[in-house]
């Protein structure tokens, strides 16, 4: 049947508001970015990449010097801000204010989590530190491996044995080498986050999938990164900049311009390693 009236938009829209997918927002730890630090960035000091030895214990003298390492001093995390935003347009009629901030707010947490992904694995638009393109690079695992459970191993024995890492890594992977490793029963699910065997945290998503310097990678072949705790800082929801209604009415179009946008910062403890896999050529 023709309708001959137009359709009544109902009260709600009737598909509820579902939990994100997986991703790094549900891998990283979450804070909240002050004001200061959504346009100067922020620092904190760890002491997570030490340097470590030991010797036998003997009765005699002298004893053993032990070596202090001038390089294994505190480390420095920086972190750099930058903003990822949601736009629409739509007729001035129809929606109050309320509901124009509502569906500003729907849209930017629908896709802020794949930008930020992607902004993190790239280091676009300044962001630092980053998986590839970082400064320094983050540096290759050497090993014969090939399959994704010998990099995988590689990766974590470089970083929890050579690097002396002591808490829980983050393995940061794009979404076809995660499904790799969920169909090997690789990765067990915690009941918050995604762990191999030892531990390590395995976030995924939408991550540009390139070597640590830029270099895309081909067909089939996915690079695999591992860093430290992982930190997502964020503007909380209720100061993400919403463009009042008084700038954004066109009017002579009699159109609404719906701006949206939430300040973030990603951080990660010690040097990052990299290591590709190929699945399929």
């Amino acid at each position: 049947m023709v309708a001959i009236i137009p359709p009544p938009i109902v009260e709600a829209k009737p598909t509820p508001s579902a939990p994100l997918r997986y991703g790094l927002f549900q891998a990283a730890i979450e804070r909240d970015l002050t004001v200061k630090m959504r346009t100067g960035g922020l620092e904190y000091v760890h002491n997570m990449c030490p340097d470590g030895s030991g010797y036998e214990i003997l009765c005699e003298n002298p004893l053993p010097a032990k070596t202090f390492d001038a390089d294994a001093g505190l480390a420095h995390v920086l972190g750099t801000p930058f903003l990822v935003y949601s736009t629409f347009v739509c007729g001035a009629v129809g929606y109050t204010p309320e509901q124009y901030r509502a569906f500003g707010l729907e849209g930017l947490k629908s896709i802020e989590q794949s930008l930020v992904e992607a902004v993190f694995s790239e280091g676009t638009f300044a962001q630092s530190p980053s998986l590839a393109n970082n400064t320094p690079n983050a540096s290759l695992v050497v090993g014969g491996g090939t399959t994704s459970a010998q990099v995988v191993s590689e990766l974590e024995t470089t970083f929890y044995c050579t690097n002396g890492y002591g808490v829980a890594a983050y393995l940061h992977v794009p979404i076809g080498i995660f499904n790799d490793l969920k169909e090997r029963h690789m990765i067990e699910w915690d009941g918050m986050r995604w762990r191999t065997p030892l531990g390590t945290v395995v976030s995924t998503g939408c991550y540009v999938n390139q070597a640590p310097d830029g270099t895309p990678a081909v067909d089939g072949t996915f690079w695999l990164y591992i860093t430290g705790q992982t930190v997502v800082w964020s503007t909380p929801d209720d100061q993400v900049f919403v463009s009042p209604i008084e700038g954004t009415l066109d009017r002579t179009n009699n159109q609404i311009r719906q701006l949206v946008e939430r300040e973030y910062v990603v951080t990660y403890e010690c040097t990052p390693y990299a290591k590709s896999v190929t699945l399929w050529s």
